[in-house]
Parts: C-alpha cells; structure tokens; sequence
C-alpha cells in the first residue's frame, strides 16, 4: 500500500506541483481545502442521506448526513497532512481520526445542551463542540507534524475551533443559514493546523 502511495505522490509531485505549493504554503492550502470540504458539507452532506452509508457512520456513532460531513472534512485534512509530509499513513488514519472528532463534537453539543432549549446551554454547547472537533483533529494531525505537539499551537487551533463554533448558535437561531458553520469552521480549523506546519518539509519516502 506505501508503495503505491509514494507512487501517486511522486505523479502528483511531478505534474501538477500540488506538494510544493501545500509544503510552502501550508496554512493558505489547508484553508482552501477546508473550503472545499465545508462547500461539500453544506451541499451535500447538510442535504442527503444515503442508506448505505449507515452501517460505516454507526462505527463513528453518527448518522448518515453528519458521517458524510465529517468524511469530507477528513478527507481533506488527509490530504493536506500527506502532501505536506509526505507520510502515507496520513492517508488512512486522518479520516478515521477526524471522524471521530467529528463525532465527539456532536455529541458534546448534545449533552451540553441537555435537551434545553435555552441561550447559555446552547452557547456553551456551541463553544464546547467546536473546540472539541479542532483539538481531537488538531492532535490527529501532530502524530504526522510533530511541531503541532506544541501547547500554544493546540490552543491556538482549540481557540478557532470555538469561535467558529459560535455559527452553531447563530444558525439554530436562525441568524444565519445552518450551513455557514461548515463553510467557515472547517476552513478555519484546517487553516490554523496548517500555520503550525513547518514550510519547505523534506518529503519521507
């Protein structure tokens, strides 16, 4: 399996330069594929339900539309962590890791809440949740970065994860469109994992 990832590495390396861009741009290219993920989520994801996905979601504790929300996100952050590194082990164990941040997030906001439908539950849900997708996702990520392992960083990250978290309360109370929270947590948290990444990494094979 490595050695079909280090293949597609090098093609990708050597004919769209995609890895150089994201090793000296790391922040700029994880934020534009947290765009791209959080268009996706709010497309699709916030909108469709596919049955088959419900056996796999289950393993992750969610349902079918958050699983692919969150599928997206990891998918992304995947990518940005291998093209960056060039570990290949990025690519299978990011997507489960981000899932299940994906999914403690979710349910942290629920039992926040505690079924309340009140302002200060739904605020502290909001913050709690949001700063515990990016800190699970954050520590996902430094076992291939290890200048993520830094304190202030993983603050850093929980800290934007918590503030973009308040969309959550802006869109249950119908202050905003329900999505915009996927369209502007996912590229906040992906581009402030990426302000830790060392620029100009040398790639392991």
């Amino acid at each position: 399996m490595l050695s079909v990832v280090a293949q597609l590495r090098s093609d990708v390396m050597g004919s769209m330069g995609i890895a150089d861009y994201v090793r000296q741009r790391p922040a700029l290219a994880m934020g534009g594929l947290g765009l791209v993920s959080g268009a996706l989520s709010a497309g699709v994801g916030f909108d469709l339900e596919f049955a088959w996905t419900r056996p796999i979601a289950a393993i992750f504790f969610l349902d079918s539309g958050p699983f692919l929300i969150g599928l997206f996100f990891g998918i992304v952050i995947a990518a940005g962590l291998w093209l960056s590194t060039g570990n290949g082990w990025a690519l299978p164990v990011l997507p489960v890791t981000t899932m299940y941040a994906w999914s403690a997030a979710i349910q942290a906001a629920i039992r926040l809440q505690r079924n309340e439908d009140d302002s200060p539950h739904l605020l502290g849900a909001s913050l709690a949740a949001g700063a515990i997708g990016a800190g699970i996702t954050h520590l996902g990520c430094a076992i291939f970065g290890s200048e993520l392992r830094r304190t202030p960083r993983i603050a850093a990250t929980c800290a934007v994860g918590a503030l973009a978290g308040l969309l959550l309360f802006a869109g249950q109370r119908k202050v905003v469109d329900e999505r915009l929270l996927f369209q502007i947590w996912q590229p906040a948290v992906a581009f402030s994992i990426g302000l830790g990444l060392r620029r100009g990494q040398t790639l392991r094979g």
